[in-house]
This record gives structure tokens, C-alpha cells and sequence, in this order.
């Protein structure tokens, strides 16, 4: 998921720490006190000297930007490197040649960073910025907590696998999702209360990765109302509300194009299934069908998947399930995003792109689309995503 805007307001907010009033973040230098350089994991002889980089860390995909660097030449000593920034926080990478990368933070003019070398955990400490401490805080927790979700879904992956019994897996899946709503938990409550802008859009690039959109963008418009003068968090609301914009205009277009479908019955349409057999929209009669079209190249459709997959889940035993029907031009990566993006229901294509029969059928002019069609074969809703998608099977399936 991209991230991102609100308005730009007067600069005084109030940080734990300190305040972005007058202090001068364009420029910085950041004292490294290093021991056990000759022990450094990785290090291709004993004696060769070892780099030290200050990167600074871009948003939008964009490459670091370096800044600075040195040698550390002895087996323990320290260094001074310097770096500039826009003028508010930012995050940096201080990278270790062949070795760990430290994150830091340009909340005050000096940073001082102790480092010992020969370890692979708590290698370091930082002190002079507390924003850095913040962020080190931040990653140690945030690792921890993920560690149950990281479990929880490889054995719930595993049991799909091996077919394991419904009643298991949904035990699983359960786990699963309590672990990911303690970890959205303490995001959101982290976010709450950090005392640093750079901080709170590290942590939010991280919380983009499992809170659904709406949960998202609460959080990120509580950010900004805590920090309204930094202009990264400004953009990064800004080109969220853009694409949130393009995915309403596309969704409008979708529905003029394809007209209403609602009240009509389903037209039929039958494809190859990955397997290679033919698969029908009628052969699903008897069961509520959401016919999503969808494809690998997709963005937008990538980022919805996750809340097909929700759905499904929670509905699948209340005879309703959900048949896939992708506009891709390569099978592999047809297969390889089904796969990835764990969509555990049936699939068709006939793999034409924009040139599929899917298309021509339902007259939708962008993707992802859905309809909703009931048992009798009837469509009665379309255009569902996200929340719209689960409670409208709330409201059928209780």
C-alpha cells in the first residue's frame, strides 16, 4: 500500500521531547564510538577495514540518498559522520559494511551512537536523540509482537496444505487473527502517543501492512492532526486521499460502464480453471457467489485480495463462496499471485487480458469489480469492497 495528506498549519505542536519551533534539522552529525571491528560477522579478513555509510531514508520508493562515510580503520575507536536533512525529521540509515544497519532519527544536532561490533543482538545503544531511542524501542517491540502472527500463519498455511480438517484450520485462522489484532492493537496505540513525526510515519509504513484501509486511514489522519507542519506526513496524506479518490472515480466508472446489474440475472461465462478444466458462473447456482474479477498486474485488486480472503473465511460454511476470474496474459503470474496472495477459492481465465470474454460479458471498464449473485442466480449487489463486502454477507449469511 502506498501512504499519505491534511492541511499545513502554524509549528506549534508539542512533542514529547521537543518542539520543531526553531530547531534546525537541515543539518546533524552522529558520533559513532565503536569497539570489536576485527570481530565484525561477515568480515572477509581480520585486518581489512571496515565502511561506515549514513544514508538517508526516502519515502515513495524513491533510493537512499547518501550522505556521508568513513572508515573505521582500528578495532575500536570512534568516528563523526555528518548529514543534512529538509529541515524537519527524518530516518537514516547507519549501515555497516557487511554488517548490521542502525536506524536513527535527526531530532537533535548530535547524535551519539556506542556500537559493539562482534554482536548480532543489543549491539548498539544510542543516546542524544530521543527520537532514535524511540525508534529502537519501536523496531524491538514491533519485531516481537510479529513473531506469533509470523507462526500462527505458517501453520495455518501448512494446514491448508495438508487439507487439514475445517474445524483446524478455523482454529488456526482464529490465532491467526487475534494475533494480528494485538499487533494492530499496539500500533495504534503506539501512534497515539509517539513524540516524533519521523517516528509515527516509520511506524505507519509498518502498520500499512496490516491494518485494513479504513482502520489506516483513521490512524494516519490522527498522525497528522498531531504533527500538521511536517510536509512528509503532509504528502503522504495527501497521495493517500489521491488514490483513495481514483479508486471511488474508478469504482463510479466501473458501475457506468457496466450499468447496474443489480436485480438481473448473472450472465453466464465460462473459462479454464488453473487446472486447465472448463469452470461456469451458472455451475454455482445454489450458493450466494461473489464473481470477482481481479488480476495479477493489479494493484488496487492486490490490495483488496486481502479482504476477499477475510470474507471468505468467515462465510465459506454458510453456502456461499467466491469464484475468481483474473484478466491476466501470463499463467505463471496468475498462478504465482493466487498462490501469494493465498486465494483459496475457485479461479478462472482465458488469460486475454483486456481482450477476455469476461469483459465483453459484463461490460465493466476497470478492475477489481465484483458481483454479488444469490442462489437463484440473481445479481444483487455489485461493487463491494472492504467493509461494503462483509456487511452486506453480514446482512445475508447471520
Amino acid at each position: 500500500m502506498q501512504i499519505i495528506r491534511i492541511l499545513i498549519n502554524a509549528c506549534f505542536i508539542s512533542l514529547i521531547f521537543t518542539s520543531c519551533a526553531n530547531k534546525d534539522k537541515s543539518s546533524f552529525t552522529v558520533s559513532v564510538t565503536y569497539k570489536n571491528a576485527d570481530k565484525l560477522p561477515g568480515k572477509t579478513a581480520p585486518d581489512s577495514p571496515v565502511k561506515l555509510v549514513l544514508e538517508e531514508v526516502s519515502y515513495g520508493g524513491e533510493r537512499p540518498v547518501l550522505l556521508d562515510s568513513t572508515i573505521l580503520k582500528d578495532k575500536e575507536g570512534k568516528v563523526t559522520l555528518k548529514g543534512h536533512g529538509a529541515g524537519e525529521e527524518g530516518v537514516y540509515e547507519l549501515i555497516v559494511e557487511n554488517g548490521p544497519i542502525l536506524l536513527l532519527v535527526n531530532d537533535e544536532p548530535e547524535v551519539d551512537v556506542e556500537i559493539d561490533l562482534s554482536k548480532r543482538d543489543n549491539y548498539y545503544t544510542v543516546s542524544g536523540s530521543p527520537a532514535s531511542s524511540e525508534l529502537k524501542k519501536f523496531i524491538e517491540e514491533y519485531s516481537d509482537r510479529t513473531v506469533p502472527v509470523n507462526l500462527a500463519m505458517k501453520e495455518l498455511d501448512s494446514l491448508k496444505q495438508f487439507f487439514a480438517p475445517d474445524s483446524i484450520v478455523l482454529a488456526a485462522t482464529s490465532k491467526k487473527n487475534a494475533g494480528i489484532k494485538a499487533l494492530n492493537s499496539y500500533l495504534e496505540g503506539f501512534l497515539s502517543k509517539s513524540g516524533s513525526a519521523a517516528v509515527s510515519m516509520f511506524a505507519l509504513g509498518m502498520s500499512s501492512r496490516s491494518l485494513q484501509p479504513a482502520e489506516f486511514d483513521n490512524t494516519l489522519k490522527k498522525v497528522v492532526e498531531r504533527f500538521p507542519a511536517n510536509k512528509t506526513l503532509n504528502n503522504l496524506k495527501t497521495n493517500f486521499e489521491n488514490q483513495k479518490a481514483q479508486i471511488a472515480a474508478q469504482d463510479k466508472k466501473n458501475e457506468a460502464g457496466s450499468g447496474s446489474w443489480v436485480g438481473k440475472p448473472a450472465p453466464d461465462l465460462s473459462m479454464p480453471s488453473v487446472s486447465g478444466e472448463s469452470i461456469t458462473v451458472s455451475s454455482f447456482k445454489g450458493k450466494y457467489v461473489l464473481l470477482d474479477f481481479w488480476a495479477s498486474w493489479c494493484g488496487p485488486c492486490r490490495e483488496e485480495n486481502p479482504n476477499v480472503v477475510k470474507a471468505y473465511q468467515k462465510y465459506k460454511g454458510k453456502n456461499f463462496t467466491v469464484l475468481g476470474v483474473s484478466l491476466d496474459k501470463s499463467r505463471e503470474a496468475w498462478i504465482k499471485a493466487i498462490q501469494d496472495d493465498k486465494l483459496d477459492w475457485p479461479q478462472m481465465s482465458d488469460l486475454q487480458y483486456w481482450n477476455s470474454k469476461a469483459v465483453d460479458t459484463y461490460k465493466f471498464e476497470g478492475i477489481p469489480f465484483n458481483v454479488l449473485i444469490d442462489p437463484q442466480g440473481i445479481v444483487i449487489a455489485q461493487g463491494l469492497r472492504g467493509f461494503d463486502l462483509e456487511n452486506k454477507l453480514a446482512e445475508l449469511l447471520k
